[in-house]
């Protein structure tokens, strides 16, 4: 949570009035400076927690945070200003009784102020060819990659539940995606589970253009996040073949995209066209380091190869190595 005194009644009602699977509600407020924690502490029941971030911790480290204070086995981040329709949580909990399902998402409503951005984003889940109740993961996220993970088609963390511990084994949230952080965790947690959907709608997100997503995107900050994510997944060890050989044919076309609009774009034109330049090396090295760092050996891969492979190499197959919400768990 951060900043979401006018919503957050709101978003805590919705879930405290979910029945059917008892769950525990963690709200972590981001060093907020209005009156939306007071409220939310006014409204926790007993064995419910309220954390205060200090210094602020950002978004992607929030969410974190809410992995780490989270005592559950699957969570699902809930932000401030968004809520849940009923039997949300019971529907998606269900899915992990099968111990091979790593993450459920649905569809959400949207309440927005854009009628452009609601067209563009209603349906997410339409991008997929291929859509059941029960899915391989890697099956989900080739067709993302064959599309150059150009949009989020899982949805936003307010409709996805997903297993805590698998969150933590594929390396939590990174610090270096700024607008597209969720769909970089999911690509993650898919390739290593199976996936479930459930056609109904079970949350509303709301967007306005004072969230955080479109201040970052209207700010350009996220200039690199297709070319990180398509980085990582040529050199995930979970990744299948189909999805790497994708990734590496799109990485080289956002490239070129991105140095073009960077030189007529911008800001800092010439600086960023010169990184992008010399990619490959950058950012092959910073997928490896993350892998050293965040990810977790695995039975997968059981040893960290001390070079990175190109992203441009056909024969590059892995690195040898096995609006701020709450969240709640069950």
């Amino acid at each position: 949570m951060f900043n979401n005194s006018a919503t957050i009644a709101r978003c805590l009602g919705s879930i405290l009035g979910q029945d059917g699977v008892d769950f525990e509600v963690i709200v972590v407020d981001d060093d907020s400076s209005d009156g939306g924690a007071a409220i939310a502490q006014q409204m926790l029941r007993p064995g419910d927690r309220l954390i205060r971030n200090n210094p602020r911790l950002g978004l992607n480290g929030n969410h974190n945070e809410c992995l780490k204070l989270a005592r559950g086995k699957c969570i699902q981040f809930v932000h401030g200003d968004d809520w849940l329709l009923p039997g949300a949580l019971q529907t998606l909990a269900k899915y992990f009784d099968d111990p091979a399902v790593g993450l459920a998402f649905a569809p959400r409503e949207v309440d927005s102020d854009d009628p452009q951005w609601t067209k563009w984003n209603k349906d997410l889940h339409t991008g997929f060819r291929r859509l059941a109740e029960y899915n391989s993961g890697a099956d989900l996220v080739s067709q993302i990659a064959s599309r150059g993970v150009h949009r989020n088609w899982i949805g936003e963390p307010s409709c996805v539940m997903f297993r805590r511990q698998l969150a933590f084994d594929a390396g939590r949230c990174r610090s270096d995606i700024h607008q597209l952080v969720d769909l970089d965790l999911w690509l993650r947690l898919m390739l290593r589970s199976s996936v479930c959907f459930h056609p109904r709608e079970l949350s509303v997100h709301s967007y306005t253009a004072n969230t955080a997503s479109a201040r970052i995107v209207g700010a350009r900050r996220d200039w690199l996040d297709r070319l990180r994510i398509l980085t990582w997944l040529t050199v995930d060890p979970a990744s299948p073949e189909s999805v790497r050989s994708r990734a590496r044919i799109w990485w080289k076309v956002i490239r070129l995209r991105s140095m073009l609009e960077c030189a007529v774009l911008g800001p800092s034109r010439w600086a960023r066209v010169k990184y992008l330049a010399a990619a490959v090396t950058h950012e092959s090295e910073a997928a490896r380091q993350f892998m050293v760092n965040e990810v977790p050996a695995s039975p997968v891969a059981a040893s960290i190869r001390r070079s990175s492979p190109k992203i441009g190499d056909s024969r590059a197959a892995g690195f040898s190595r096995a609006d701020h919400g709450g969240s709640l768990s069950y």
